[in-house]
């Protein structure tokens, strides 16, 4: 018959494999998305929201895609191309509307031709997408004559 103790253990044993396990599942889910691309912590909020989610934003070749933080899925749940993707002046956030994991962020509103959406993103991060937006990969839209 098991004692307090043997149960308490195996009680703590499995608790620390749930975590060791969710630990692990976000590791290499992250390392997964990143792909060896740029990837950067971004909050996300569309025109009519006030609340912000926090995910991912990895620099594709034509691509910007926005990944949740949280979850397990591998795909992306934003997508936004290259070309169509307008970038507004960053604006610092209001005290109310901060971001605590994102200190001294700046909201950037955007848009893609059909959503409205703003994007809460550090300056440093803010200049990458930046830089990344307005440069266009090798080959692409190339006219030599």
């Amino acid at each position: 018959m098991p004692t307090a103790l043997f149960s308490t253990e195996i009680v703590v044993g499995t608790l620390l494999l749930v975590i060791a396990v969710v630990l692990a599942t976000t590791f290499l889910r992250r390392r997964y998305i990143a792909r060896g691309l740029p990837l950067t912590l971004c909050g996300l909020r569309d025109a009519r929201g006030r609340r912000w989610r926090l995910g991912h934003i990895r620099f594709g070749e034509n691509a910007l895609e926005w990944y949740s933080l949280g979850g397990v899925s591998l795909r992306p749940r934003h997508r936004w191309d290259r070309q169509s993707l307008m970038l507004n002046v960053p604006q610092p956030l209001a005290d109310d509307d901060a971001i605590a994991v994102l200190p001294g962020a700046s909201g950037v509103s955007a848009s893609d031709g059909t959503n409205d959406f703003e994007l809460a993103l550090q300056s440093p991060d803010y200049t990458a997408l930046r830089s990344w937006q307005e440069a266009s990969p090798p080959g692409y839209n190339v006219n030599v004559a």
